[in-house]
């Protein structure tokens, strides 16, 4: 069960959805139960043909009326918003009817706040129920809340984070087996749900794909590049804290230098950053490679959010230097000053970005080293192979 059809693969939910299905499909009958935002999505349903069995879709209305009535009976009901945005009774319906007719062995349910539509499985069905944790939504909540201003998102925010913690820990205990990214997930995970079954199975990368080679465009100057969905709230507070915080001291030493933001759906506060000196906004584009393969770096300015990143995994296996704050790069086991640069202030920042550019030979080590360890750790089919370990101890433990 995905909250989205994961395609096309534009965000770091997507992309590991989509790459799970790629390797379940290899050895096992997957159906894709998962709500559409908007009637035209479907014509993409074909391309996931490849890899499930059946794909079940719903259209979930996210105009106002449909989604004021989903966020009152959610509010009513005492359930965080995040969960009654996404929960659709039409959904639920098609999750009682696919379980009543088919024994499956395995229901996977992508994020915890999918967790309702467990209540829809039919009573007979003795299917083994795993989640996947893309991060502690809690704490995502509770790091945004800090940092975000007065008004309507701070108030949504305050209500997820009120009712989400509670509930988070009370959904994990329906489940028999739970995924999470990193250690970091799985101690909090053991700690609140001691009777699951956990097994990390960690954000990983086609190190085909991103290779390095690809093809760089010109640019008469360096640049640095931050990459992801730009509607993304923790994305939207990095960008504009490293344009106002960070850039215009980075901009005195080296005027020329410019920056690079892409990813989709850029929000209006990204699209007013486009208008400082050397900033441009991209938008999507068809292929994200080109532009970080002609960086000095990936940047990575997260101050909140949760999971682990896949622009970090991405850089990396195209053998470019990525700074990130601790945040960011929270959950890799990444060894900072050799394959990755930390940085949590703005001056930080600026020296580790003239250190790249004073010294390619220290870049250039960076990124070799970056690519070493995705190859040996962080390549999605040895990452994914974890999954069948976890599916084998739940099914195992059932046929005990």
């Amino acid at each position: 069960m995905s909250p989205w059809l994961p395609w096309p693969p534009y965000d770091g939910g997507r992309i590991r959805i989509l790459e799970t299905l790629r390797y379940l499909s290899r050895r096992h009958s997957v159906t894709l139960v998962t709500s559409l935002r908007r009637a035209e999505e479907i014509e993409h349903a074909p391309v996931l043909g490849d890899f499930c069995q059946n794909v079940i879709t719903t259209v979930v209305s996210n105009g106002t009326g449909a989604v004021f009535s989903r966020l009152s009976r959610g509010v009513l009901s005492r359930r965080p918003l995040i969960q009654s945005f996404y929960y659709d009774t039409h959904l639920a319906w098609q999750v009682r009817d696919l379980t009543s007719r088919v024994a499956y062995d395995v229901i996977q349910v992508e994020f915890p706040f999918q967790t309702p539509y467990l209540n829809a499985v039919a009573p007979l069905s003795r299917a083994k129920k795993i989640l996947t944790m893309h991060n502690i939504e809690s704490l995502r909540f509770k790091r945004e809340l800090q940092l975000s201003q007065w008004g309507k998102r701070r108030l949504v925010l305050l209500g997820n984070h009120i009712f989400f913690r509670a509930w988070e820990k009370k959904a994990l205990r329906q489940f028999d087996g739970i995924i999470t990214v990193s250690d970091l997930e799985r101690t909090w995970v053991q700690r609140h749900a001691p009777h699951a079954t956990v097994e990390v199975v960690p954000n990983g990368v086609d190190t085909e794909y991103f290779s390095p080679g690809c093809p760089v465009p010109p640019d008469s100057n360096p640049y640095i590049v931050f990459t992801g969905a730009m509607d993304y709230p923790p994305n939207v507070d990095a960008a504009r804290w490293f344009c106002n915080e960070i850039l215009p001291v980075l901009q005195r030493n080296i005027p020329q230098i410019g920056l690079k933001i892409v990813g989709k759906n850029p929000h209006p506060q990204v699209l007013e950053l486009g208008k400082k000196k050397g900033v441009e906004v991209t938008g999507t584009v068809p292929d994200i490679r080109a532009y970080v393969a002609g960086s000095v770096a990936l940047i990575v300015p997260l101050r909140s959010g949760g999971g682990t990143r896949l622009k970090i995994l991405e850089a990396m296996a195209m053998e470019r230097p990525v700074i990130s704050t601790t945040v960011g790069a929270e959950g890799l086991e990444i060894t900072p000053g050799s394959e990755i640069l930390i940085a949590d202030d703005a001056q930080q920042f600026v020296n580790h970005i003239q250190l790249l550019l004073r010294s390619p030979e220290t870049a250039e080590l960076i990124g070799k080293m970056g690519r070493l360890l995705v190859k040996q750790k962080y390549d999605w089919q040895i990452c994914l192979g974890r999954l069948d370990r976890l599916y084998d101890a739940v099914l195992d433990s059932e046929a005990a």
